[in-house]
């Protein structure tokens, strides 16, 4: 079932809209003097500019000051919505009529003093001539303030949905892209944890030194988890880390090569890129190759966008379907590029003509502030208590 709108909480600015209807009636009031002056001209009864003005200002200042503030203040709490129809009929029929009669019953009052060639009759009369002759057109006037004034209501309703809707739906991406982020950080520690443990017992000493090393990773990590993007440069330290990490397991059988150019260092890109890409090329290039295996990184900027790829050795004897190659960090990678950038941000894994496989990156080209980045980095990198400590304590 849709949700009923309800223009009660729109909260429109009556008293703007109140004025500008000053100023309409202001205009009305203009029009009808020039219009009743020449109109009594021609029908041979000509007034003083001085009464034709008198009768407008006195017919419309009544409408302006007085009844349109009524109209409104009802229109704002009688809200237009099914079910307050049982309400809403009864409660305007109710005011047109009290507003018609007072103001037949102002301008009976006032009479020949405002209105010239008003004759004197009692004042039952009178106020039963002024009756018929002004309804037809007060309860105009009224339906269309009241329309005007639902009008007002509802596209200040509607506004506020809009803001709303658009509020969720930042607050909807920013949780959405949380998720994926708390996705990605326990899959690459167990994937690291998992690297530390197969040298636990071959090589203590390189285990301890990838502790520690993912220690410091970890830290880094933290101190960026509340930004969805940070600086190449960032992301390159964090890259740095972690194939130290991965040295120390694979040794000399993992080959890197690393071509950036310096003008997009300062490059925003999102956090947690380069790290899962590199792992997929070490999963499908290194770790299944007896011997050494390369992995190429290359980032450029072509036009408005700039291209991350990382290419590396095939590492399996039969050729791996592309979505067996994607996996967690590159499915990651792929929605988070979809929440930040839309249509505008690509993720491609292909086969070169070499035998070597290629993931590619493509996102619109946006400068980061390096300081607040380098900042947190430098903090990041800053730790309280040493990994490395505490296990040569023990």
């Amino acid at each position: 079932m849709k949700p009923e709108v309800s223009l009660r909480v729109g909260h429109p600015n009556w008293l703007r809209v109140w004025v500008g209807l000053l100023g309409l009636w202001a205009t009305f009031s203009v029009l009808g003097t020039w219009f009743n002056y020449q109109a009594l001209l021609v029908r041979g009864r000509p007034i003083l500019w001085s009464q034709a003005i008198r009768m407008n200002v006195v017919a419309y200042g009544i409408w302006a000051m007085l009844l349109t503030p009524v109209v409104l203040f009802l229109c704002a709490k009688l809200p237009l919505a099914r079910k307050e129809l049982f309400k809403l009929v009864p409660a305007h029929v109710l005011a047109i009529t009290g507003i018609v009669c007072v103001d037949v019953c102002i301008k009976t009052l006032l009479g020949g003093r405002v209105f010239p060639g008003a004759q004197s009759h009692p004042f039952v009369g009178q106020f039963h001539r002024y009756f018929f002759s002004e309804a037809e057109a007060d309860i105009q006037i009224y339906l269309l303030i009241a329309v005007i004034g639902y009008v007002v209501a509802y596209y200040s309703e509607l506004r506020r949905q809009e803001r709303h809707a658009a509020e969720l739906e930042t607050n909807l991406i920013g949780a959405e892209l949380q998720v994926l982020k708390t996705q990605l950080q326990p899959h690459f520690l167990f994937n690291t944890l998992h690297s530390v443990a197969a040298l636990v017992r071959t090589n203590p000493r390189a285990a301890e030194k990838m502790v520690c090393s993912l220690g410091d990773l970890l830290r880094m990590t933290l101190a960026a988890e509340d930004m969805p993007k940070v600086t190449l440069r960032r992301e390159l330290e964090f890259l740095q880390m972690y194939l130290d990490i991965q040295r120390v397991r694979f040794q000399d059988r993992l080959v890197t090569d690393i071509q950036v150019a310096d003008e997009v260092l300062d490059a925003a890109v999102p956090y947690l890129l380069l790290q899962p890409l590199v792992e997929n090329a070490i999963k499908y290039g290194v770790d299944r190759r007896p011997g050494a295996g390369k992995i190429e990184i290359c980032i450029r900027r072509t036009d408005d966008n700039l291209r991350i790829s990382v290419a590396n050795d095939n590492g399996a004897s039969d050729a791996v379907p592309e979505q067996a190659r994607l996996g967690i960090g590159l499915e990651n990678i792929r929605g988070r590029l979809r929440i930040l950038y839309d249509s505008k941000g690509q993720l491609s894994v292909q086969e070169l003509s070499d035998g070597r496989y290629q993931v590619e990156v493509r996102v619109p080209f946006e400068v980061k502030l390096a300081e607040a980045n380098a900042g947190s980095a430098s903090s990041a990198l800053r730790p309280a208590l040493e990994i490395g400590d505490l296990i040569d304590r023990d």
